[in-house]
């Protein structure tokens, strides 16, 4: 066993603890529920010199990072969705009710890479955060407002849940080694839930 008790992986490394986050989100707002839910995990674990700032959705007032470069990061995970239900709604077919997608938000760390011949680095999973995101179009008004409740409730359940683990489980993350603006390199990932590793629709990292 390691830190915290976290389990080691076959070749004697550790596994990263994985947290869990689970949201409802209607098609016009799934964009902006993702960029609030990915921002306010980064606000907790990212480690740069920001600004903070705020963004408010569905009542909500969110936590977030002035980071240009994290924005842009965020956006284009966050578009890829939108350019599936985009494309998948112009073919004719009706939205598919209960679509679920899975963001995974990655955090590593630099270690000497053991090379009898050059000095190498690799990189290190120390924590990593699950997002599945259930799409739904609601078909009437009823829905609609009984969706709105639903979508604010669990968005405040998961932003809540990110506050108590990133207050409470610190003991895993790496001492800051690196002088770097950012000493942990992050890199996020979008995919259908059930599609392998090597399937997923594509992966930007930092």
């Amino acid at each position: 066993m390691s830190r915290e008790g976290f389990p080691l992986q076959d070749d004697g490394m550790e596994r990263p603890p994985v947290f869990s986050l689970d949201v409802l989100a209607d098609r016009s707002l799934v964009k902006d529920i993702v960029k609030g839910v990915i921002s306010t995990v980064f606000f907790h674990r990212f480690f740069p010199t920001v600004r903070p700032k705020t963004r408010d959705l569905l009542d909500l007032t969110l936590p977030a990072v002035d980071d240009p470069e994290l924005d842009e990061l965020i956006n284009q995970r966050t578009n890829i969705l939108i350019g599936s239900i985009e494309a998948s709604a112009g073919v004719g077919t009706k939205p598919q009710r209960g679509e679920v997608v899975v963001y995974t938000v990655e955090f590593y760390e630099r270690r000497p890479k053991k090379n009898w011949f050059s000095k190498a680095e690799e990189k290190v999973c120390w924590e990593q955060w699950v997002l599945s995101v259930t799409v739904v179009s609601p078909r009437t008004d009823a829905e609609r407002i009984k969706l709105r409740m639903s979508m604010e409730a669990q968005l405040q359940a998961a932003v809540l849940n990110i506050i108590t683990i990133a207050s409470m489980k610190k003991d895993h993350i790496p001492p800051i080694t690196t002088n770097e603006a950012n000493p942990f390199p992050y890199s996020i990932t979008v995919s259908p839930k059930g599609e392998t590793w090597g399937a997923r629709m594509g992966i930007f990292s930092n």
